[in-house]
């Protein structure tokens, strides 16, 4: 066989390296590229979905009194339809900053304290909820020192092996059955391990055990007391922790390995908190949390626990500073149905951002966006 001259070789790379670029489909967007906004978000979005299964991104973005909106990639696979500010979307662990304002609201209409010892709000006696005579405080669940275990009940090895063989949907139909009574009667074998308020450890059942707190004050179910607050206070009529799983409006979640996910609703006592929002109607909590006109809202922003590198928390919000210094205050969400939230402002700049993704490949990716996005607008 001759050997193939250089000019051959150069039109043969170039007609691979063609083939390629038409291969590869050009990244859905409606982000115009008019302003300096639009092309920060777009470098960020781009450097983003330029990863293998990643789906599609929702972004919004509150500054300087106005709200602004993109998507990109695919609200499905294989749809060609872009993602929208209306679609939803499940929020993972950002649904605690919704527990712990209510907790805020709670405290502002005078029904608790912060400090309340909790067992007053519980029926019958519960001496183990203490350490050396200290009391778990509401304070202590909302701010991850209660000290209580991250799980209120222990299922045996044998049932949680039969678990793992199941679909997702036949594993929630199982925990779908631990209801409030199971959690109050679990609470007498609970104990926490340290003196409450001082040590902190990331809790979910903390935060469900402040839901049942709350659905006792209120002698209401969660869903409807938190549900009149967002309307009445926020005007946020589109955040609810159940929603039509056949709504056309329903975003389509992936997995780690671009594999599609059911849409649940999460209704049982055993795992964390949930909720589910749309982009617009999470502007609008942006809007309100950087206000902090809501007095409910304002108090989840006073520091509560300082770790020692100087991070916090106040009630369930994180509170940290950006790559520059800068204080920020936010909340991140993961949900094995398929999608990643990044909550994020910053107190005092009127700025904040809202970032939904319908894949499960990274939750740090979308702290990397939201930075990589910042860094171009800190050099405007």
């Amino acid at each position: 066989m001759k050997s193939l001259s250089l000019c051959a070789i150069v039109c043969l790379c170039f007609i691979g390296l063609n083939a390629s670029a038409q291969n590869k489909k050009p990244l859905l967007s409606d982000n115009q590229l008019k302003t300096r906004l639009d092309s920060a978000v777009d470098k960020g979005a781009r450097i983003y979905m330029d990863t293998p299964n990643t789906v599609g991104i929702a972004i919004g973005i509150y500054r300087d009194g106005k709200a602004y909106t993109y998507n990109y990639g695919e609200v499905k696979n294989g749809t060609g339809k872009l993602p929208s500010a209306d679609n939803f979307y499940n929020l993972g662990s950002v649904a605690k900053t919704f527990v712990t304002t209510m907790l805020a609201q709670a405290v502002v209409e005078k029904k608790v304290s912060l400090n309340d010892d909790i067992r007053k709000y519980l029926p019958g006696s519960y001496p183990n909820l203490q350490y050396n005579g200290q009391p778990i405080r509401f304070v202590n669940l909302a701010n991850h020192t209660s000290g209580l275990p991250g799980q209120a009940h222990q299922f045996p090895k044998t049932i949680k092996d039969s678990l793992r063989k199941l679909t997702l949907p036949e594993q929630l139909h199982f925990y779908d059955a631990y209801k409030a009574d199971s959690l109050l009667k679990d609470l007498h074998n609970l104990n926490p391990d340290t003196i409450p308020g001082t040590k902190f450890r990331y809790n979910g059942n903390g935060m469900m055990v402040l839901i049942l707190l709350l659905e006792r004050i209120y002698h209401q179910p969660y869903e409807q007391l938190v549900t009149h607050y967002l309307k009445t206070h926020l005007n946020m009529a589109d955040t609810k922790t159940q929603i039509d799983i056949h709504s056309d409006r329903l975003a389509q979640g992936y997995s780690s390995n671009n594999q599609p996910q059911p849409f649940l609703n999460l209704t049982d006592y055993y795992n964390g908190p949930s909720m589910n929002s749309t982009i617009n109607d999470m502007l609008k909590y942006l809007k309100a949390n950087l206000a902090e006109d809501d007095p409910a809202i304002k108090l989840s922003h006073h520091l509560t626990w300082k770790n020692p590198d100087n991070t916090g928390v106040g009630l369930g919000w994180m509170m940290d500073v950006d790559y520059k210094g800068a204080p920020i205050i936010y909340h991140d969400g993961h949900t094995g149905i398929g999608f990643n939230t990044m909550c994020l402002f910053y107190p005092g700049k009127n700025l904040g951002y809202i970032v939904i993704v319908n894949d499960n490949i990274d939750q740090q990716r979308l702290t990397d966006l939201q930075t990589n996005i910042q860094r171009v607008l800190d050099k405007q």
